[in-house]
This record gives structure tokens, sequence and C-alpha cells, in this order.
């Protein structure tokens, strides 16, 4: 059920031709009011997670940015706010298509942080090591918590579960 949050909620309720039998597959009624609760309970939780953990978020304590002679001693907090302005920009999943997929898309916000620019510049979303690596800690906690109210969003019993 996770898998068609990533289609849109028309993909979903429509359905798809299946290529072996020509025949029209549907989810039932039940079906997809969980996949639509789930979907929602889904994008709640990632648009939390940018609230509490990367909007506004301060570089760490231990930042190599903070006191280094660059002229813009703000490099981490201000790679923190390109990348959230990213995934905002993205949210419905217009660029990418994938961040309707929380999981892929909290990991791409740590991605973003180490990837180069496509121009071969230095990308305005790279943090120092420190920085990273604290964010990181938090992307793996959430993915975790993420998965744990899977089954629960999509009124899914699997037990034993996580």
């Amino acid at each position: 059920m996770y898998d068609l949050t990533r289609s849109t909620p028309s993909e979903a309720a429509i359905g798809f031709v299946s290529p072996f039998t020509g025949t029209n597959v549907r989810l039932g009624y039940a079906d997809l009011l969980a996949v639509l609760k789930g979907r929602e309970q889904a994008s709640r939780f990632f648009s939390t997670f940018i609230v509490n953990h990367l909007e506004g978020r301060q570089p760490s304590r231990w930042c190599l940015r903070r006191k280094d002679g660059h002229p813009v001693k703000r490099t981490c907090q201000i790679a923190f706010e390109a990348i959230t302005f990213e995934l905002l920009r993205d949210i419905n999943g217009i660029i990418s298509n994938r961040t309707s997929d929380p999981l892929y898309a909290m990991a791409e916000a740590e991605q973003m942080q180490i990837r180069d620019d496509a121009m071969n510049e230095i990308s305005p979303m790279k943090t120092c090591e420190h920085c990273r690596v604290e964010f990181g800690a938090v992307v793996d906690s959430a993915k975790e918590d993420f998965w744990e109210r899977l089954p629960k969003w999509f009124d899914i019993d699997v037990s034993p579960w996580g």
C-alpha cells in the first residue's frame, strides 16, 4: 500500500490495466480509503519532519565553518535553508516525482549535502562533516520512526513489525 502513495490519488483510484489479462485492476473502496489515509499521514509526518528538523536548523556546535575565514560564516545554516527550499519546491513531486515518498525525500535531504552541483561547482547545499553527520542521525531516527508507524497509518496488521 505504501508503494501506491507514490501515485497520484486519482491514479490510485483509477487503477491500472493488467498487461497479462488486459483487465482493469482497482482497489476496493476500503483499501483505497486506507491508501489515501496512509498517504495523508505519511505526508504529515514529512511536513512535520521539515518543520522540526530542517527549517531554521542551526549548525552543529562543532561546525567547521562557524569560525573560518569565509566571508559567509553561516555556510552550513544556508545549506540547510537551501535543502529546505528544494524539498518544499518539490513537495508534490513536480520535479522528481519522488518526494511524495517521504522515506526517499528524507534520504534525499541527507544526500543533497554531499552531492556536487551539476555544473561541477560547489553545491550551496553542502555542509561540513559535523553538520552532515548530526543531521544524518536525525534522518536515520526519523526513518525508523516512520517505518514503525506505517502499519497503523495504512490500517494493516503486521505482527511482529519493526
